[in-house]
């Protein structure tokens, strides 16, 4: 490990840059525009019926899919901080621990580990 080199300082504007990026995504995909793009289809009635009927089986799986993308980022987000900060402390055991609680984080979204453990900012 003495032949890595990590720059606290370059490591947190990536994730200030990722934050910004899972900003901007969680913005543009919100409940209220999945629920109008729904309620948009479901103008004709019988005519639309299977496609608004299909189109929301869809839109559901997508906002699984998208809660588990930001469980990966924020997990991402709070793996890479701490387990720089503790390695830059020569706590490398520590450093590995947060690598391997983040990976159960973006997984399971339970977060309670960092909370309770996690230098915090």
């Amino acid at each position: 490990m003495s032949s890595w080199d990590i720059k606290p300082a370059e490591v947190k504007t990536i994730l200030t840059t990722v934050q910004d990026e899972s900003d901007t995504l969680g913005k543009a995909l919100t409940e209220e525009k999945f629920t109008a793009i729904g309620e948009g289809i479901s103008w004709g009635g019988g005519l639309t019926m299977d496609v608004s009927a299909a189109v929301g089986t869809v839109m559901e799986e997508q906002g699984e899919n998208l809660t588990l993308i930001q469980n990966h980022i924020s997990a991402g987000m709070a793996g890479v901080s701490n387990a720089t900060i503790a390695y830059n402390n020569g706590q490398y055991d520590m450093a590995a621990t947060f690598q391997s609680e983040m990976v159960k984080a973006a997984d399971s979204g339970d977060f309670t580990y960092f909370v309770d453990h996690g230098y915090g900012e």
